[in-house]
């Protein structure tokens, strides 16, 4: 196996979410609800963008149409920007972005919550799956996270009884196995206008860039104390210095 993982250039992230735009255009298919609110029909036929079903809501609030829509887009964040703001008064006021998903760590922290052991590391590339089907929504792999990477499409997933169809099951980054399969960059790292992402083997990352750090002082730690491991991620990161 060659474990990849995942470079990020802080001093080059302006906090646009491209990244975060396209994660959630690309694993649309893979969202918690698709089976719910995507008719087979416009899968098997090709219509799944654009569907004329949006045409029907010409004529209704904006709320309305909002809540409409919202059903037929993915409402997971497999991946997320995070902006920490320093000072208080412009011109001494400062912010730095992380761009974090899953960080397919070498003890992940959510195999080792999962009481259905559904969630394991691939043998090709390290990443971290899951296969949701057997999904309780305990959400035990969520609480264990550090970087809350196990994401469900109701954040009120535990209220929903066992035998409810619509209860979320986890879904999570899949490090775009699919892409990265073929040759191709996961959707994150194509789409990140300032080129702050980079994915790849981590060791050859790690030698590409030898001043890279393990830790940013607003990314989590990877300890767990109540699971006497450290997770281990396979990220690093070149870090801005705080203008203030």
């Amino acid at each position: 196996m060659s474990q990849w993982g995942f470079y990020f250039d802080q001093t080059r992230c302006f906090n646009c979410k491209a990244c975060v735009f396209a994660c959630k255009s690309w694993n649309d298919d893979k969202r918690g609800d698709v089976s719910l609110n995507v008719p087979l029909a416009w899968i098997e036929t090709g219509k799944y963008d654009n569907p004329s079903a949006y045409e029907a809501l010409s004529g209704s609030t904006g709320e309305q149409n909002y809540a409409e829509y919202r059903k037929y887009h993915m409402k997971e964040n497999w991946r997320r920007v995070t902006a920490t703001e320093y000072g208080d008064v412009p011109p001494n006021i400062d912010v730095l972005n992380v761009s974090i998903g899953c960080n397919h760590c070498d003890e992940p922290a959510c195999v080792k919550a999962c009481p259905m052991q559904i969630i394991e590391k691939e043998s090709k590339f390290g990443a971290v799956l899951v296969n949701n089907e057997y999904c309780i929504s305990c959400g035990k792999c969520k609480d264990a996270c550090p970087w809350d990477a196990p994401q469900f499409y109701d954040p009120e997933f535990r209220s929903y009884a066992d035998a409810d169809p619509k209860r979320p099951r986890m879904t999570k980054c899949t490090l775009c196995y699919e892409r990265i399969s073929e040759g191709l960059k996961p959707a994150c790292v194509a789409a990140c206008v300032g080129r702050a992402l980079e994915c790849g083997p981590i060791e050859e990352l790690k030698a590409k860039y030898p001043n890279a750090v393990v830790t940013l002082e607003n990314f989590a730690s990877d300890e767990i104390p109540s699971m006497g491991i450290y997770t281990k991620p396979n990220i690093i990161f070149k870090a801005r210095a705080k203008k203030v």
